[in-house]
């Protein structure tokens, strides 16, 4: 079940740690799709494809 979310209503420490979370649930999912594309990656590996993908993100999607 998705439920809605009235930022207005939200305290500013709220909206910082649910920024935080969401971060942390992206850098999951993209550490996710690299584990799958590279079955026997290492952890300093993993790291570095993870944080190339991170900056190349920010190159082709620059804040507004």
């Amino acid at each position: 079940m998705v439920q809605s979310l009235n930022l207005e209503k939200l305290s500013p420490e709220e909206k910082v740690n649910l920024s935080i979370n969401m971060v942390d649930v992206c850098t999951r999912i993209c550490a996710d799709a690299i584990r799958e594309q590279n079955k026997t990656i290492n952890e300093k590996e993993l790291l570095e494809k993870l944080r190339a993908r991170i900056q190349f993100g920010k190159r082709y999607h620059p804040r507004v």
